[in-house]
């Protein structure tokens, strides 16, 4: 992507409320991965290790004394799997729903949550889609509910090869508590 190509990607992802026109903002943006990563832009740092762009749809409108945004994205990210441990791509997706208002701190009573904006309301999108992506974030991940983990003996991958170890050895930890018997 171009500087010239950037600099109209970076001016589609911020917008002020106060000059949102009556029938409020929409967008359908594909963020490539060095523009959604660029510590540059933006207050919120972004997860590493993207697969591909993020897509980034949505819009916003004037409701009331409100702002409603409603927006979806999907991506896949670089992952390790915790039970063998190999890199693989993940996909994930999520709904986005945000509500600010200008110039107001929010009331405990509201019944709408909402961010407090400074009046003119500039909002940053990537920060947003970046603060949607951490809330999605999950900890431990598999890369299948098939993955068959590591050997406890030799470490070895179990998706990738049959393991030779002796399972039942003498020399295992456990290996004693295999004759203890229990009366009924």
């Amino acid at each position: 992507m171009s500087g010239a190509e950037e600099q109209v990607v970076y001016q589609q992802l911020i917008f002020r409320l106060q000059e949102l026109s009556p029938q409020g903002r929409q967008w359908n943006l594909e963020i490539p991965e060095g523009l959604f990563g660029d510590a540059g832009f933006g207050e919120v740092d972004a997860p590493a290790s993207l697969c591909k762009g993020v897509q980034w749809k949505g819009n916003v409108i004037a409701q009331g004394d409100f702002f409603g945004l409603q927006g979806k994205w999907s991506t896949e990210l670089v992952r390790h799997c915790v039970r063998c441990n190999s890199e693989f791509a993940l996909y994930m997706e999520g709904d986005c729903s945000r509500h600010f208002q200008l110039g107001v701190e929010p009331d405990a009573d509201d019944a709408v949550e909402c961010d407090s904006v400074a009046p003119p309301g500039s909002v940053n999108l990537l920060d947003l889609l970046r603060e949607e992506l951490w809330l999605a974030w999950k900890p431990m991940v598999v890369c299948s509910e098939a993955c068959k983990g590591l050997c406890q003996q030799c470490g070895g991958n179990l998706n990738r090869h049959e393991c030779k170890c002796s399972q039942h050895g003498s020399d295992h930890p456990f290996a004693a508590l295999k004759n203890i018997r229990f009366n009924s």
